[in-house]
C-alpha cells in the first residue's frame, strides 16, 4: 500500500547571515543538504561559511503533509538563485538580523525583490532578538517598509520558533488562496 503525500514548498530568504541555513538545520526532520565555502569578501568579517547555492531539508507536519524548505544564499552576488528557486515555492519565510543596520539595509530592497517577483505570502522572522540594538518589531516593519506583513520574533536555533514561522505561513498560504486547500499541494 502507497501511502499518499502532500508536499509543500517553501522558500527561506533573507539577508546574509540572517540564520537561514540555522532555520533548516534545527526544523527539518530529514537530513539536509547545502553548500557552504568559506566567506573572502568583505562579510568574512561577521561569519567564516557562507552559502552558494542552497540550503535543503524537510519538516514532517502530519502523517499526510510534508514541507520542503529551500533556502537561498543571502549575498546579492547569488541573486540568480532567489528567482531559481522560488519556482514552485508557495510562499515566503523572509529571515532578517534585527540588530544589524547592514542586514536591515540590505534586507529593504531583497525585501522588495521578493514582493515584485510574485504575490505569494511572506512572513518575516525577525532573529538575533537577543543581541544588543535588536530593532523592536515595529521600527523594523518600518525600516523594511513590509506594510501589513506579519513580523514574528523567532530564534532559529530553536525548533518551536522556526515550526511556528512554517505554521504561520502555511496559515498565510490558506487564508490569501483563492484555490481549494487541496489544490495548493504537490501531490505525490
Amino acid at each position: 500500500m502507497t501511502i499518499k503525500k502532500n508536499i509543500a514548498k517553501i522558500l527561506i530568504t533573507g539577508p546574509f547571515n540572517a540564520g537561514k541555513t540555522t532555520l533548516i538545520k534545527f526544523v527539518s526532520d530529514e537530513q539536509t543538504s547545502g553548500k557552504d565555502v568559506q566567506a573572502t569578501d568583505a562579510l568574512a568579517q561577521y561569519k567564516s561559511m557562507t552559502t552558494v547555492g542552497l540550503d535543503f531539508g524537510i519538516l514532517h507536519v502530519d502523517d499526510e503533509l510534508d514541507v520542503h524548505l529551500f533556502g537561498t544564499p543571502g549575498q546579492s552576488r547569488f541573486n540568480f538563485m532567489w528567482k531559481i528557486l522560488s519556482k514552485g515555492a508557495l510562499g515566503t519565510i523572509f529571515l532578517i538580523d534585527s540588530s544589524s543596520q547592514r542586514a536591515i539595509d540590505e534586507g529593504k530592497a531583497m525585501y522588495k525583490y521578493y514582493r515584485e517577483l510574485s504575490e505569494m505570502p511572506i512572513i518575516i522572522g525577525a532573529t538575533k532578538r537577543d543581541l544588543p540594538g535588536a530593532k523592536e518589531l515595529d521600527e523594523l516593519g518600518r525600516e523594511l517598509e513590509t506594510g501589513d506583513t506579519p513580523i514574528i520574533p523567532c530564534d532559529p536555533r530553536k525548533k518551536e520558533d522556526s515550526k511556528l514561522l512554517v505554521l504561520s505561513l502555511l496559515q498565510e498560504i490558506i487564508s490569501q488562496s483563492t484555490k481549494p486547500e487541496d489544490e495548493l499541494l504537490l501531490d505525490f
